[in-house]
């Protein structure tokens, strides 16, 4: 029976959030989906609920393209392959033609399928 490390644990989770987010920078959309689960839900901080798919489609689009990223992580826990992170994202991006900033408070739940961490759940809300 392995120990748990919570050392360990928050830096692969951080090694994979800031894999994520550099891809979604760069508009990498072959590296975000190696670190997306196929089964991912989205709900971004306006309410939208994506799965990986739409997500992918959405961020090659040019719908979206973010300037910015940041995610500081408040807590994380794990029960077996499974990790929950709370924690605040800031982020610049262009929507619509519109520059915005903003600030949310979001839940991730990361997978680890065959020892790489990825992506299942992501849910934001605006922070006041």
């Amino acid at each position: 029976m392995s120990t748990f490390d919570p050392v360990k644990l928050e830096a692969q989770l951080r090694e994979a959030e800031g894999q994520r987010l550099s891809a979604m920078l760069a508009g990498d959309l072959e590296t975000l989906e190696n670190l997306l689960e196929p089964e991912l839900q989205y709900t971004h901080s306006t309410g939208r609920v994506d799965n990986r798919d739409s997500l992918l489609e959405l961020l090659g689009s040019g719908t979206i393209e973010y300037l910015a990223l940041s995610h500081d992580f408040e807590s994380i826990t794990q029960e077996g392959q499974v990790a929950v992170v709370e924690g605040t994202m800031k982020m610049r991006l262009v929507s619509g033609g519109v520059e915005k900033e903003l600030e949310t408070a979001n839940r991730t739940v990361w997978a680890c399928t065959d020892g790489q961490w990825k992506l299942r759940l992501f849910v934001g809300s605006k922070t006041a």
